[in-house]
């Protein structure tokens, strides 16, 4: 067979010190990995242009790939001792993560407590008239903004939203799109001119 007589050239090929070097890796139950579940080889990491992945040993003859899910970590910056947790009393921290700088509770595994500094005055949300509008990050650092009650409603918006009334259809929440003369301004709702 074709399998055999790769696998035969291939440990030919193999030197003394890659040997010595698969040795003292251990197995696959030692390293984490598990086996493939197509042809029960272990698995091992690969670095590939999307990233690393875990992918199977035995490569050429099987093309199992599965993706590394990286688990993002949260550094503590510094301890605000003046400013208190209002749900549970201990003090804020300072925190660095995936999105940037934020403000939390260093009592965390225990209080998820967030600080979210809205900045728009609580606007009410003009689609489901519910939630507020509030500032919020993409992960590659571009500011929007959405309604607090994202998975029911699904409001966004790339232009700041002001409070001023639409003469058309009444709603009290306008975007702020700038122009090469200033500020103009359209309704959230009709999208209608509001200048």
């Amino acid at each position: 067979m074709i399998s055999d007589e790769y696998e035969s050239e291939y440990e030919e090929n193999i030197s003394p010190v890659n040997v010595v070097q698969e040795e003292n890796t251990g197995t696959d139950e030692e390293n984490g990995y598990g086996v493939c579940p197509e042809c029960g080889r272990p698995l091992k990491v690969t670095a590939t242009r999307r990233g690393p992945m875990l992918g199977c040993t035995g490569y050429p003859l099987c093309h199992y790939m599965a993706p590394i899910t990286v688990r993002q970590t949260v550094k503590i910056e510094r301890i605000l001792e003046n400013c208190r947790c209002p749900e549970c009393g201990h003090p804020l921290a300072v925190k660095s993560g995936r999105y940037g700088q934020f403000v939390s509770c260093s009592n965390y595994p225990e209080c998820h407590y967030v600080y979210k500094n809205s900045g728009n005055d609580d606007i009410v949300c003009p689609m489901c008239s519910r939630g507020t509008i509030q500032v919020r990050k993409t992960r590659y650092n571009k500011v929007f903004w959405g309604c607090s009650g994202y998975p029911e409603c699904e409001f966004h918006t790339s232009y700041k939203p002001v409070r001023k009334k639409c003469p058309y259809c009444g709603c009290e929440v306008a975007l702020q799109k700038k122009s090469k003369n200033g500020y103009r301004y359209i309704c959230a709702t009709c999208e209608k001119h509001l200048d």
